[in-house]
């Protein structure tokens, strides 16, 4: 076993073709070492190793992601991150679960602390500058990615929205006299 571009802890194994595979998604790693040596990590993590990602989504069957370095012809460090999922929210308008389907890949430029940043690179809008100051938490940003993939209002293509317990649509429209009515009267005398 290998650790994984030079995490402290690591149990992704490292196997050939500089791929890794496993279910350890909680480490900080050395992003331009792996970017360097343009290796791929992958995994599979449960809903409930993200908090905030939990707290929003009901359910999902498990987090797919990968992790991907390279270095191009100027000697840039890139990272690419493409994760997936099938999570189940509350649709906003029937409060019923939705299946959402979640599909994201993000290539990230690493941006040094201190390093220039050129105008003409701020108005390409192919990636993200993502600023390094110490070891990358893989975590964070695997759930930040996922959470940015997911709808602002979660809804099914067709839905209706709930009935309220123990009252008739017809009650409700019929029983309550407008509060306006008394405006009425008083403009009539």
């Amino acid at each position: 076993m290998t650790e994984a571009a030079g995490a402290g802890k690591s149990t992704d194994k490292v196997s050939a073709g500089n791929e890794s595979s496993g279910d350890e998604v909680r480490v900080r790693l050395d992003a331009q070492q792996l970017a360097r040596a343009q290796q791929r990590l992958t995994g599979r993590v449960a809903l409930a190793s993200f908090g905030r990602l939990a707290a929003e989504c009901r359910s999902a069957d498990g987090i797919e992601w990968s992790l991907t370095g390279s270095v191009d012809a100027e000697g840039a460090c890139w990272l690419t991150l493409a994760v997936a999922a099938d999570v189940v929210m509350q649709c906003q308008r029937c409060l019923g679960d939705v299946q959402i389907d979640v599909h994201s890949e993000s290539r990230f430029r690493l941006v040094f602390a201190g390093e220039a940043w050129g105008d003409e690179d701020l108005d390409d809008d192919s990636f993200e500058a993502l600023e390094l100051d110490g070891p990358l938490d893989l975590a964070a940003l695997v759930e930040d990615e996922v959470l940015l993939a997911l709808p602002a209002v979660p809804l099914h293509q067709q839905c209706e929205a709930p009935a309220i317990a123990g009252v008739n649509e017809q009650e409700t429209t019929s029983a309550k006299p407008s509060p306006f009515a008394v405006l009425g009267q008083l403009k009539r005398n």
